[in-house]
């Protein structure tokens, strides 16, 4: 079965995990990567465009981020995907050019799912 998942990654204390859940109005499942909040996306999901929609809830908050010490550096949207077959991506240029103006990594992950 294809999976995806998509993970909003932010390295800081572990002090503070309550107060950027307060600050981002995300609630993480678990704190396996420091605080992380994700999204799974499974068998062909209409389209969702979960990297824009971490960007947005990122917005206006830098500032806020940033006095608990966490820097756009700090901050990584992850891409897991679990293929059968192939493993193909595709991101549209203005996803990329958000991410790069606000500075955050893309990292990706792929992995065969077996059947």
């Amino acid at each position: 079965m294809e999976r995806t998942t998509y993970q909003l990654r932010i390295d800081v204390d572990e002090l503070n995990y309550e107060r950027v859940s307060s600050i981002l109005d995300l609630k993480p499942l678990n704190y396996k990567y420091g605080w992380s909040y994700e999204v799974v996306l499974e068998e062909e999901p209409e389209y969702y465009n979960v990297i824009d929609r971490f960007l947005s809830k990122l917005q206006e908050k830098y500032e806020m981020l940033e006095e608990l010490g966490i820097q756009r550096k700090d901050i990584t949207i992850w891409l897991i995907y679990g293929y059968n077959n192939q493993c193909n991506m595709e991101f549209a240029p203005e996803t990329l050019k958000y991410l790069g103006e606000n500075g955050i990594s893309l990292c990706i992950s792929c992995y065969e799912a077996g059947v």
